[in-house]
């Protein structure tokens, strides 16, 4: 039972941090359609805001800001989209 609960907390770990990847890759893919003179200093806040949070090992607030994250994005997606971009 015990090598059971390891490895389900080891495989639990590597899906958040699959998502969590997954979650930086896509901001800075939507970044890239930003304003040239914006894209930079958007690329630099989307990265520091992930290695502000990149020492939490609280499960449940990785998932909150995996949530977080996703809803910041989808605004910047419908801005940019607003502006054309």
């Amino acid at each position: 039972i015990y090598t059971r609960c390891i490895k389900h907390h080891i495989s639990q770990s590597f899906i958040l941090r699959a998502r969590v990847l997954k979650l930086y890759r896509h901001a800075l893919k939507i970044a890239h359609r930003a304003p040239p003179q914006f894209r930079g200093e958007l690329k630099q806040s989307i990265r520091q805001e992930m290695e502000k949070n990149s020492e939490c090992k609280d499960k449940q607030k990785i998932r909150y800001l995996i949530s977080e994250g996703l809803e910041r994005i989808k605004q910047l997606d419908e801005m940019l989209d607003m502006q054309g971009h």
